[in-house]
C-alpha cells in the first residue's frame, strides 16, 4: 500500500481546516428574543421594501380594524339601534272622511297605549343593544384567534427557515474541511461525494422551508384583508421560566364577568325573560281617542268625540305570551351550557398550557443542552480520523433535528398560552 506524502502547504492546510472545524458555532434558537429575518431565495429590493415588521398587539389592532367581515358584524349593534327608535315612535293617528246626503265629516283617531306597551317594548329594544354589541365582541375574538393563530404560525416559519438556513451555512463549513483533507490525502473522495448528495439535500429542505414561510406570510396578510401585504412577526420565543400558572378558581371569576360567550348568553336570557312581560302588557288592549267634524245641513255643524278599544274576549295573546316563555326557558338552558363549556375550555387550556410549558423546559434541560458536545465529539472525532464522514452528517443533521423539535414544542406552547387568554377573556381591548 503506498502512503501519500503530504507538502509542508497541504499539512498546514489540514490543519487549519480542523481549526476552522473546532470553531464552528451553531446558532441557538431559542436564545434569541426578536425573529431573524429569513433571506429569499433571490430578493429584490422591491420586496425587500414593502416587508413590514409587527408585534403581535399591532396585529391584532390591525386585523380588528381592517377585516370586513368585522366591519359587517359591528352593523348588528346599528340595527339594534333602529330597533330601539322603532319601539320609541308613537303609533300614528289615523284620519278619515266620510260624505251622504246632507251630511259629510272629517275626523281623527289617534291609539293610546296606556298600560305601558311602549316602555316596555323601549326597554326591550335597549336589552337588544346590549345582545347585538355582546354578538359583535364574540365576533371580534374568534378574529383575534384567528389572528393569533396566523401570527404564531408566522413567527415559527421564520425561527425555522433560519435553522435550515444555518445549517446549510453549517454543512457549507464542513465541505471545505471535508475538500481540505481530500485534497491532502487524509481522507477519500467517497466522502466529498457523500457531503455533495447532503449538500443537495440541503438544498431542497432550505426551499421547502423558505416556502413554508411564505405560505404562513399569506396566511397572515388573508386574515388582516390585506392579501399583497408582506410582513414578519416580531416576537420572544421563550417561555415563562419557573413563573406559576394561575389557579382555575381565580382565573374563572375574572372569566365569568368577561368572557363574550356568557355576556353574549346572559344577554339573550335577560331579553328573553323580558319578552315574557312584554307579550303579557300586548294581551291588554289599546284604547283609541277619535274626534270627528261633522256638517249636516238641518243641524248645522258639531262635533263629535269616541273612545274605541278592542274587546280580549277571544284572543288574549296567549300564543304570544307561551312563545315567550319557551324562548325564555330555551336561553336559560343556552346560558347553562355556555357556562359548562366556558369552564371546561379554561381548566383544558390551563392543563394544556401546563403541559407545554413543561416540555419546553425540560427540553431545553435535557434535549438542547446536548447539542454542543455533540456538534463538538463529532468535530473531534473528524478531525482526528476517529469517525467518518457519514457520523460528521449525522451529527449535524441531529443538531437540526433537534432545534426544530424544539421550535414545535414552543409553537404548541405559544398556541396554549394564546387559548388561555382566549378562555380566560384576557384579550386586548381593541378599538375599531
Amino acid at each position: 500500500m503506498r502512503v501519500r506524502k503530504m507538502t509542508k502547504a497541504k499539512l498546514n492546510h489540514v490543519m487549519w481546516a480542523a481549526l476552522m472545524v473546532c470553531g464552528m458555532q451553531v446558532p441557538s434558537a431559542f436564545a434569541q428574543t426578536a425573529p431573524v429575518a429569513t433571506p429569499n431565495v433571490l430578493p429584490t429590493d422591491a420586496q425587500a421594501s414593502q416587508k413590514q415588521v409587527v408585534t403581535l398587539e399591532e396585529y391584532l389592532r390591525l386585523v380588528v380594524r381592517n377585516q370586513p367581515s368585522l366591519a359587517a358584524d359591528r352593523l348588528e349593534a346599528g340595527i339594534a339601534k333602529a330597533d330601539t327608535r322603532t319601539a320609541s315612535a308613537f303609533p300614528n293617528p289615523t284620519a278619515s272622511v266620510y260624505g251622504k246626503p246632507g251630511e259629510h265629516g272629517v275626523g281623527i283617531e289617534q291609539p293610546i297605549p296606556i298600560f305601558g306597551q311602549r316602555g316596555l317594548h323601549i326597554e326591550n329594544a335597549r336589552k337588544g343593544e346590549i345582545t347585538a354589541a355582546a354578538h359583535v365582541d364574540m365576533a371580534v375574538t374568534n378574529a383575534l384567534n384567528d389572528a393569533a393563530t396566523a401570527f404564531n404560525e408566522l413567527l415559527v416559519a421564520q425561527q425555522r427557515a433560519q435553522v435550515w438556513h444555518d445549517a446549510s451555512k453549517a454543512l457549507e463549513k464542513a465541505a471545505f474541511i471535508v475538500r481540505g483533507q481530500i485534497d491532502a490525502g487524509a481522507r477519500s473522495r467517497y466522502d466529498g461525494a457523500r457531503l455533495t448528495l447532503q449538500q443537495a439535500q440541503m438544498v431542497m429542505q432550505v426551499s421547502k422551508a423558505d416556502a413554508a414561510q411564505k405560505a404562513a406570510m399569506a396566511k397572515l396578510a388573508q386574515v388582516a384583508a390585506k392579501p399583497r401585504w408582506q410582513a414578519q412577526a416580531e416576537g420572544s420565543m421563550q417561555t415563562l421560566g419557573q413563573q406559576q400558572v394561575t389557579e382555575f378558581d381565580e382565573l374563572w371569576k375574572q372569566a365569568s364577568a368577561r368572557l363574550p360567550a356568557l355576556r353574549s348568553a346572559q344577554a339573550e336570557l335577560d331579553q328573553a325573560r323580558h319578552k315574557i312581560s312584554v307579550a303579557e302588557r300586548d294581551a291588554l288592549p289599546v284604547p283609541s281617542v277619535g274626534v270627528t267634524r261633522v256638517k249636516s245641513r238641518p243641524d248645522g255643524s258639531y262635533t263629535q268625540w269616541g273612545v274605541s278599544m278592542a274587546i280580549p274576549l277571544f284572543d288574549r295573546n296567549q300564543g304570544a305570551i307561551d312563545r315567550a316563555r319557551a324562548e325564555a326557558e330555551q336561553a336559560q338552558l343556552r346560558w347553562e351550557a355556555a357556562s359548562q363549556n366556558a369552564q371546561s375550555d379554561l381548566y383544558t387550556a390551563l392543563q394544556q398550557m401546563q403541559l407545554k410549558r413543561d416540555s419546553v423546559q425540560s427540553y431545553e434541560k435535557e434535549g438542547l443542552s446536548q447539542i454542543e458536545p455533540l456538534r463538538q465529539m463529532a468535530n473531534d472525532a473528524y478531525r482526528l480520523g476517529q469517525g467518518g464522514i457519514l457520523e460528521l452528517i449525522d451529527a449535524l443533521g441531529s443538531i437540526t433535528e433537534h432545534r426544530l423539535e424544539y421550535l414545535d414544542l414552543v409553537k404548541d406552547y405559544l398556541d396554549a398560552e394564546w387559548q388561555v387568554r382566549v378562555a380566560s377573556g384576557n384579550l386586548p381591548v381593541m378599538e375599531p
